[in-house]
């Protein structure tokens, strides 16, 4: 158990080395005409550089934006953020928008 906790640890202190904001790309989770969720690693932006958190979360909103634009209604605006697990050592962060005119 040590060596696993040890192996993720050290991939982890390397992950941060190389994490741009290049590397993460927001993905749309769900859109039903009023709201779009996106998801972002959340293991990418954990050892990322504020910057680079920054950068991410206008690369979501940017694709909320888009994704809201293809509707009824123009706008996205942010309204929330939770961490959604995805396996044992591993989550995603999901930007909840809604859609508006």
């Amino acid at each position: 158990m040590k060596n696993i906790l040890f192996s993720v640890v050290c991939f982890a202190g390397v992950a941060a080395c190389g994490v741009t904001v290049d590397n993460i790309n927001p993905a749309v989770s769900q859109y039903n005409g009023d709201s779009v969720s996106i998801q972002l690693n959340g293991n990418l932006l954990e050892f990322a550089t504020p910057e680079v958190r920054t950068a991410a979360f206008k690369k979501a909103d940017t694709e909320a934006a888009r994704i809201c634009s293809k509707g009824h209604k123009k706008r996205a605006e942010y309204t929330s953020t939770r961490n959604l697990p995805t396996g044992q050592y591993s989550y995603a962060i999901e930007r909840l928008y809604l859609c508006l005119r």
